[in-house]
């Protein structure tokens, strides 16, 4: 099943998001008549998609060939990375961010071969007693 996909940019400060998303994807949204909402579709950016969890959450991604250089890029415009790189198992590394006015945003690199650390791995510890 397809799930149509839109992202909503609210802010509080339109200058301040629309600089942001410029540096780290490229778009230019438009700032006239002090707009304080955008709605961004796959026909504006195809590499706009969402991540569906299994509990029917969903979260529209970007999708990008370069996760750390998009995750840098977005920490110095500004934003705030919430959760780090994960793995989304056969799909993809996903980092959830929020912008410059605090709105959740996936970034997500597509690898069939992302999956979470095998717990035998000495370079990936993984347990209750290992720090995370």
């Amino acid at each position: 099943m397809t799930r149509s996909v839109l992202l909503r940019i609210y802010a509080k400060d339109p200058q301040r998001a629309a600089a942001f998303y410029h540096k780290v994807f490229g778009w230019a949204l438009p700032t006239d008549n002090d707009r304080h909402c955008w709605v961004i579709t796959p026909s504006d950016d195809p590499r706009l998609r969402v991540a569906a969890e299994p509990d029917g959450i969903a979260i529209p991604t970007v999708h990008v060939e370069d996760l750390d250089a998009t995750t840098r890029a977005a920490r110095t415009a500004g934003g705030e990375i919430l959760i780090a790189r994960m793995p989304l198992t056969g799909v993809g590394w996903l980092v959830c961010l929020a912008d410059t006015e605090g709105n959740l945003i996936g970034v997500m690199r597509d690898d069939p071969d992302a999956r979470w650390p095998e717990a035998s791995d000495p370079h990936h510890p993984v347990g209750p007693d290992q720090p995370r």
